[in-house]
C-alpha cells in the first residue's frame, strides 16, 4: 500500500500580533488519517523592549529637528569663510545623505509592521524637520526681516524640508497599502 503525505501552509497571528507561519504534514493511507506533525516557525522578528528601526527614525528626525534648531536659530549669524564654506557642505550633504539612507531602510525595513500608534508617529516626526524649518524662518522673517538667515541657510531648510515632505507620504501610502493588503483589498485582491 502506498501512503501519500499532504502539508498544508497558513499564517496565523499569535496573541502578540507575531504572524506565524503553521505547517501541518497530514498522511494519508495511515489507519486514523490523523495530523502526524506540525511545526511553527516565526516569519516575522519581534523584540519587546528593544531598539527597532522604527525607533531609530524617529530619533534620527528628533535629532534633525535639533540641528535645524542649532543652525537655523542658534548659529543664525553663521556665515563661514570662503575656506571653510566647502567643510560646511560637505558636513551637511553627508549628514542629509547618512539620514535618507537610514530613512529610507526604515522604510524598507519596518513599516507595515507593528501597532498603528508607532507607525502614525513615525509618520508625523518624519515630517517635523519641514515644520521645524518653517517656524524659525518665519520667527526671523518676523524678528529681523529677511537678511537674517543666509542663503545657506535657506538652502539647507531647503534640502531638509524636501526630504521631509517625501518621507512623509512614502511612510504614509506603504503604510496603507500593505494595512489593505492584510484586509484583501486595493493592490492585487482578489
Amino acid at each position: 500500500m502506498r501512503q501519500r503525505a499532504v502539508a498544508t501552509i497558513g499564517v496565523r497571528v499569535c496573541n502578540r500580533g507575531i504572524p506565524l507561519r503553521v505547517v501541518n504534514l497530514i498522511r494519508y493511507g495511515n489507519p486514523e488519517d490523523k495530523q502526524m506533525a506540525t511545526t511553527v516557525e516565526r516569519v516575522a522578528v519581534h523584540q519587546d523592549g528593544h531598539w527597532s528601526s522604527r525607533s531609530i527614525s524617529i530619533l534620527a528626525a528628533l535629532a534633525v529637528d535639533a540641528g535645524l534648531v542649532w543652525l537655523l536659530f542658534l548659529r543664525a549669524k553663521y556665515n563661514p569663510p570662503v575656506g571653510e564654506a566647502e567643510l560646511f557642505w560637505v558636513r551637511v550633504i553627508a549628514a542629509f545623505g547618512f539620514y535618507a539612507v537610514l530613512q529610507q531602510w526604515t522604510l524598507a525595513n519596518q513599516t507595515g509592521r507593528g501597532d498603528d500608534i508607532t507607525a502614525a508617529l513615525d509618520k508625523f516626526v518624519a515630517a517635523s524637520p519641514i515644520v521645524v524649518a518653517a517656524v524659525i524662518e518665519a520667527y526671523w522673517l518676523g524678528a529681523e526681516g529677511s537678511a537674517a538667515l543666509s542663503w545657506r541657510h535657506h538652502a539647507v531648510a531647503a534640502l531638509w524640508s524636501a526630504f521631509a515632505i517625501t518621507d512623509f507620504f512614502a511612510t504614509d501610502i506603504t503604510n496603507q497599502r500593505l494595512r489593505a493588503r492584510q484586509f484583501n483589498v486595493g493592490d492585487g485582491a482578489a
